[in-house]
């Protein structure tokens, strides 16, 4: 696992901790997910803190 991995799973961890609703929960974590194998295949980006630089 990549370290963006582990910040798509600390956001989630957010998420549910905040109450959000399953389906939102499911939702947030489908396209992170997603969008984290785009970064890493496109642009080889490993970490969130990359995206901006």
């Amino acid at each position: 696992m990549e370290q963006i991995d582990y910040d798509v799973d600390d956001f989630m961890t957010y998420c549910e901790v905040k109450n959000l609703s399953k389906k939102t929960l499911k939702s947030y974590d489908q396209t992170l997910r997603l969008f984290a194998l785009y970064l890493k295949k496109q642009y080889n980006v490993k970490e969130a803190g990359k995206v901006i630089e």
